[in-house]
């Protein structure tokens, strides 16, 4: 990553579009938890009471479908994104500053382990860090299945045309159990790992404004 030129002690990180899609992934992730469980759980108070100011359960309903299409076409995005990286830009999709799993993952595991039993220090990851690669791949493949399962609920009629009956109960359970694993990997997990951390505390800019601290990280290379 190069210096940025204002402040030495930074470098650029994320670009303009990768800030404009997390801003997406996250305002819609926030709306679909709500809505999706006010569905789930009509019958409790807070629910009954959101679903009356939102138009019902057609109308709660009509909002989570949409931003669930807003936050499908944010991924869709960035697949573009990638093929446009690697075949325009002849970028790299793997090696030390990419979200490609490596060796070198293995053993930061392994030495921040360590470290948090006291046995040794802090392992100077690269670009991203295990953690940070599991958040993308879980947002990446997770909304495969969320999208899916989704789809079947939304158009049941036409998916038991070819599939029983009692494929929309099944898909309605994936659905809901993975919400529910999404909803606390990312309030327990990613907000601690991320804004939780006491170098950032209480919040982590550089998804926002682009520009990270360069001591952090083995790799100082220009953001692609």
């Amino acid at each position: 990553m190069t210096k940025n030129q204002e402040n030495p002690e930074t470098v650029q990180r994320f670009n303009v579009l990768h800030r404009l899609l997390h801003i997406v992934v996250f305002v819609s992730f926030i709306i679909l938890a709500i809505t999706g469980f006010s569905l789930s759980f009509a019958h409790n108070g807070f629910a009954r009471f959101l679903t009356s100011i939102l138009g019902g359960a057609d109308g709660i309903g009509g909002i989570h479908r949409f931003f669930a299409t807003f936050f499908y076409i944010g991924v869709l995005i960035h697949l573009l994104w990638l093929i446009f990286y690697k075949l325009g830009l002849k970028g790299r999709l793997t090696g030390p500053n990419t979200m490609t799993p490596g060796k070198k993952d293995i053993s930061d595991i392994y030495q921040n382990l360590r470290y948090i039993f006291g046995r040794g220090t802090p392992p100077l990851f690269n670009r991203f860090s295990y953690l940070q690669k599991l958040d993308y791949w879980a947002v990446m493949l997770g909304m495969q299945s969320m999208g899916i399962t989704g789809l079947i609920m939304w158009y049941p009629e036409f998916f038991t045309s070819f599939l029983p009956g009692y494929a929309v109960n099944i898909a309605f359970h994936f659905h809901f159990h993975e919400a529910v694993l999404a909803v606390l990997y990312i309030g327990f997990v990613h907000m601690t790992d991320t804004h939780l951390d006491p170098e950032v505390f209480p919040i982590e800019k550089s998804i926002f404004n682009g520009k990270k601290q360069s001591g952090l990280y083995t790799s100082e290379q220009q953001l692609e």
